[in-house]
C-alpha cells in the first residue's frame, strides 16, 4: 500500500490511494490484499518479466481488482531478459487481459533495480488519475485493513480483539 512515492526526489503524499500488488502465492497474504482493495482507488499490478504470464496468482489478483476503476501494470525486471523476450510477454500480457477490467490498461516496462521508468508511473499516477471526491462532513466509516494476529480476515468489527494495525476512514 502507498502512502507516498518519492517522485523527483520531493515527496509527493499521495491524495489517490493505490494497492502495489506482487506476486503472492499465501491464501493469508491474497485475503490482506482483497481488504486493502476495498480501500484503494486504483492498483500497480506487477508481473515479473523473466516469468511467464499469467501466472495462477496474477489471474487471482486481477479478478481481485474488478472493482476498481484505474489499474496500472507493472512489467518488472525488464532489465534481466531480451528484448524480443520483453516485446512477447508484453503482448502475452495484452492477451490476458484482454475481455477484463484491466483492458485498456497501460502496461509499463520497469527496472525497479535499476529505477527504470518509476518516474513514468509517479507523472501517469500524478497526471492522469483523478483524484476522487472525498465527503469530510458525513459520519466516519472505517474498514480495517489489519489487525494483530487473533483477528481472522473478515470479522466482523464487534468481534476484533487487540489493536488496528491498520485501516482507513472512507465514507458509504
Amino acid at each position: 500500500i502507498v502512502d507516498q512515492l518519492v517522485c523527483c526526489q520531493l515527496y509527493v503524499f499521495m491524495i489517490i490511494k493505490f494497492l502495489h500488488l506482487f506476486e503472492q502465492g499465501h491464501d493469508i497474504l491474497m485475503a490482506t490484499m482483497l481488504n486493502g482493495a476495498a480501500i484503494m482507488d486504483g492498483a500497480l499490478l506487477l508481473i515479473a518479466a523473466n516469468e511467464s504470464c499469467p501466472q495462477p496468482q496474477t489471474s487471482e489478483h486481477l479478478a481481485a481488482l474488478a472493482g476498481l476503476k484505474h489499474l496500472i501494470i507493472l512489467q518488472n525486471k525488464i532489465d534481466v531478459i531480451q528484448e524480443s523476450a520483453a516485446m512477447n510477454q508484453h503482448e502475452a500480457i495484452q492477451k490476458f487481459i484482454q475481455g477484463t477490467k484491466a483492458e485498456g490498461a497501460p502496461v509499463v516496462p520497469i527496472s525497479a533495480q535499476l529505477k527504470y521508468n518509476i518516474d513514468v508511473i509517479c507523472e501517469y499516477i500524478v497526471k492522469k488519475i483523478p483524484i476522487p471526491e472525498r465527503n469530510f462532513t458525513s459520519p466516519p466509516n472505517m474498514i480495517v485493513v489489519r489487525s494483530f494476529d487473533v483477528n481472522k480476515p473478515g470479522s466482523e468489527v464487534n468481534e476484533i480483539r487487540g489493536g488496528v494495525a491498520g485501516g482507513t476512514i472512507l465514507r458509504v
